[in-house]
């Protein structure tokens, strides 16, 4: 059995007895020898994937890194997204890739860290205990007001900090306002975070959708 393998089988025996059943009380289901939840909430699918890196550069003396990664689904907006985008993938560019796909570190303040280090076998549970407390403090608290179109406006309306803003959520955040009927916001938006001569070219075929847009 490779190092990964005997770390995931650890955690996911730490996962059964200390995680499954907080996750399951919250909608969330994850399958036998997996170590990713998902649960369908509000027209999305929601998921946290508790990713095991081997060997973190960021400490070499970790046999591995455990950082899990949340990730929201709206199809909705999915589909007004691909439509706007197209086969140009280079506009989704960035951390989220236009899924809202980020660390659920970022839904704490930032003094708050979900990176938790394994050097030896015995010290998984304390830090699926670690998981656990982070995600009923910050995530769950999240995902439970970002699961709509509406919702995602929403966030950046009030410059909810807790999603990345790079410029793929930015178009995730214009399409979300197009299934809203909210087409002024898009275009609004647009011109406030691309609205640079530069930005704006490259950005020109979204330009194009939103004022072709009902």
């Amino acid at each position: 059995m490779s190092m990964k393998d005997e770390i995931k089988a650890c955690l996911i025996a730490s996962m059964e007895a200390m995680l499954d059943p907080y996750m399951a009380e919250n909608g969330f289901a994850r399958r036998a020898k997996s170590l990713v939840y998902k649960r369908e909430y509000q027209g999305s699918t929601q998921s946290i994937d508790v990713e095991v890196q081997i060997h973190p550069k960021d400490n070499p003396n970790a046999a591995a890194a455990v950082y899990p990664i949340m990730e929201v689904h709206v199809p909705a907006v999915d589909r007004v997204l691909e439509d706007m985008i197209g086969g140009n993938l280079g506009l989704l560019e960035g951390v989220t890739k236009g899924l809202s796909n980020q660390p659920i570190e970022f839904t704490a303040q930032k003094a708050e860290k979900a990176r938790w280090y394994v050097y030896q076998p015995d010290s998984v549970p304390e830090i699926v205990q670690g998981i656990r407390s982070f995600m009923e403090r910050w995530t769950m608290p999240f995902l439970d007001v970002y699961a709509t179109p509406e919702d995602i406006v929403a966030a950046d309306e009030r410059e909810d900090g807790r999603m990345v803003a790079d410029r793929a959520h930015r178009m995730r955040v214009v399409a979300a306002a197009l299934v809203c009927n909210r087409k002024t916001y898009a275009q609004a938006l647009m011109e406030k975070r691309l609205g640079a001569l530069g930005a704006r070219r490259r950005y020109q075929q979204v330009y194009d959708y939103i004022e072709q847009a009902a």
